[in-house]
């Protein structure tokens, strides 16, 4: 920065300043109002009841980091008064004792310039200004004039100030992105809640935390509407869900359910064992799920013989025949197969009653009760999945994850979802098999979902790579929907992504290569070492990366994690399987398989040749293992550089 002034080149800043403090002044007042709110002074303990979260649920939005500050500002002609009307933008709404707007929240639609314009197309603002915080403080503003396109700090390309951003050290969790979200990605974060939209995203292009700051958005968009019904976040493993657990809090929202899918599943099984890829192809199949219902269906059989009924004097005699017909108008329903029971019964109550009089004799027709049992008997989902499966039964089987999913789908089949969203987000829905998708499908009954991904990262046995059958899989959507591109790479520097996106045509699907903003930054650097020495080679390189990058993660092939964790203590390092709460020595140890989703500020990836096994699932595993650097690479192995990236 120049030796001039603070003051010299900032010349608004003083003002400014006051602005923040007045904002955060009007802060504290809203919380001295609700603070003295009395929901006992309500009609009705219902009403104290709602006064009282929704108080709650203000007051911790209040209190939360950020509230009462401001990130940007946009100016654009008012509409009532002469001059400008002047818009502050911050992460929550701030408003004065009159009720007026002082600090609007981001997700409102007047800040949707802030994120847009652009001097080609200004959406009616004038001007725009991006804020710098230092140790809650203003320390620094950058101008855009929107309506002077000769101006010298008119908008082009990516500011400064955001660049910085994305570019700062990473802490081990997932920050909230309010202050930099970018035009493409704020589109997306906008866009239409009745619909099931995909977000395709190369490495580093903001995926999850759209998805993230899209539910955000929702949620203050359609708060009633989804208040009730929930909203779901589905991701891919434990370590990805404690990296994003602070996002949503930190805007704001904590009554979003984060999981992982097979968390969704019911009944629950005690899932011990894993399938080989081929049998996890098998199960995970959408021929399973046909399988299924097939299945299901086929326990029920018409009687082989007529029934008799003794009522009082007379003896009703119920054909085989017309049994076999009731039971096929009752299995051509829609409600889950238990209930379609219910219509078989009523058939046969109806004829008894006709019979009889008009009397309800229902509770003397035991031995056609009986029959009907028999014939259409209520089947557990662990059972037909049990019957489903090849291999040992009953207490002998050692349940999988891909097991659990057909579990969850037979229990819908039989009994009906047992609990649905408003709107369900799904990250790396890519590595989702057919079954798994239906499994996450049938919890947005009326298809409102935002799922991100990428084909190319797509390594999971029984994962897809098209989007289409992504649709066709989810079944609420009626195999239709919406897919958005982001092409623009934020995270990953771009001599790390030119050579990462060299793989792109090994890995078997038709991926756009996304292009970074960052061009500062250098080459992947490599370091051979004999197979004896290379745990003891690798600690040293870890410590070395680690030294300049606190946040410092190896992706190895699994077989390889036991020596390397020795090799780390001997140099004082930790090995260990997650990203968060990290101690000073502390090194993250992933597999590829298992690494995706996760970023760090310099990454060391082991043996690449083994990972690139001349399969396309190999180039997509060395693919995500490389794009998870935000500033630098290293390659540590004991074999040839594979020519692809050398």
């Amino acid at each position: 920065m120049s030796n001039e002034p603070v003051a010299d080149l900032f010349p608004e800043l003083a003002d400014e300043r006051v602005r923040l403090a007045f904002a955060r002044e009007c802060r504290d007042r809203m919380v001295e109002r609700l603070e003295g709110v009395d929901p006992a002074s309500s009609a009705d303990g219902i009403t104290a009841e709602y006064v009282e979260m929704t108080v709650w649920e203000a007051l911790d939005s209040l209190r939360s980091p950020g509230a009462g500050e401001f990130f940007g500002r946009i100016d654009e002609p008012s509409h009532t008064t002469p001059g400008l009307d002047q818009w502050y933008i911050g992460r929550r709404h701030i408003e004065d004792d009159r009720h007026d707007p002082v600090v609007v929240d981001w997700r409102a639609p007047i800040s949707a310039p802030f994120y847009r314009a652009t001097a080609v197309d200004p959406l009616g603002v004038t001007f725009r200004r991006r804020f710098t915080l230092a140790e809650g403080d203003l320390s620094a503003y950058l101008d855009e004039h929107l309506d002077d396109p000769d101006a010298v700090d008119v908008a082009a390309g990516i500011p400064d100030p955001v660049l910085a951003e994305i570019g700062a050290a990473r802490s081990g969790a997932m920050r909230e992105i309010v202050a930099t979200i970018q035009a493409e990605q704020d589109v997306v974060i906008r866009a239409d809640i009745d619909q099931a939209l995909i977000v395709q995203g190369g490495p580093g292009t903001g995926k999850t935390a759209v998805a993230l700051h899209r539910a955000a958005y929702l949620l203050f968009e359609h708060r009633r509407r989804l208040a009730r019904d929930g909203v779901l976040v589905v991701g891919p493993n434990r370590a990805f869900l404690d990296y994003i657990a602070n996002v949503l809090p930190s805007l704001g929202e904590r009554s979003v359910r984060q999981c992982m899918a097979v968390d969704l599943c019911i009944p629950k099984v005690d899932v011990q064992g894993s399938d080989e890829p081929d049998v996890a192809r098998w199960k995970g199949a959408a021929d399973r799920l046909v399988d299924l219902e097939r299945l299901a269906l086929a326990t029920i059989q018409p009687p082989a013989n007529d029934v008799r009924v003794p009522i009082g004097a007379r003896t009703h005699v119920f054909e085989g025949e017309l049994i076999a017909r009731w039971i096929t108008t009752a299995k051509d329903g829609v409600v889950p197969i238990n209930q379609r029971r219910e219509r078989l019964r009523a058939l046969a109550r109806q004829e008894l009653r006709r019979r009889c009089g008009g009397d309800d004799r229902w509770s003397e027709a035991t031995p056609l009760k009986a029959l009907l049992n028999k014939c259409w008997p209520t089947q557990k989902p662990v059972t037909v999945v049990d019957r489903l499966l090849p291999g040992p039964r009953g207490k002998k089987r050692i349940w999988t994850a891909a097991d659990q999913y057909l579990i969850d789908e037979a229990n819908t089949l039989l009994n009906g979802t047992p609990f649905t969203y408003a709107h369900v987000v799904v990250d790396e829905a890519q590595d989702h098999s057919a079954v798994a998708l239906r499994v996450i499908g049938r919890r947005s009954p009326t298809g409102s979902m935002t799922l991100v991904g990428d084909v190319a990262q797509s390594t999971a046995p029984a994962g897809q790579e098209r989007w289409a059958d992504v649709f066709a899989h989810l079944g609420a959507t009626d195999g239709r929907g919406t897919v958005a591109d982001l092409t623009i790479g934020y995270r990953v520097p771009e001599p790390v992504l030119t050579v990462a996106n060299r793989l792109l045509p090994m890995t078997g699907v038709d991926a756009t290569a996304s292009r970074s903003v960052r061009h500062e930054g250098e080459p992947p650097s490599w370091h051979r070492f004999e197979p004896a020495a290379l745990a003891a080679g690798l600690a040293r390189v870890v410590a070395e990366v680690k030294h300049r990058h606190r946040l410092t993660g190896v992706v190895a092939p699994t077989e390889l994690h036991a020596s390397i964790a020795d090799a780390l203590v001997v140099a004082g390092l930790v090995a260990v399987d997650h990203v968060h709460d990290l101690g000073h020595d502390d090194v993250p140890l992933f597999g590829p398989e298992t690494v995706k989703g996760l970023e760090f500020d310099g990454v060391v990836v082991v043996n690449p040749h083994e990972i690139l096994d001349g399969t396309t699932r190999g180039a997509r595993l060395l693919y995500v293992a490389m794009t998870r650097a935000v500033q630098e690479l290293a390659f540590v192995t004991t074999g040839d550089r594979p020519p692809v990236i050398a």
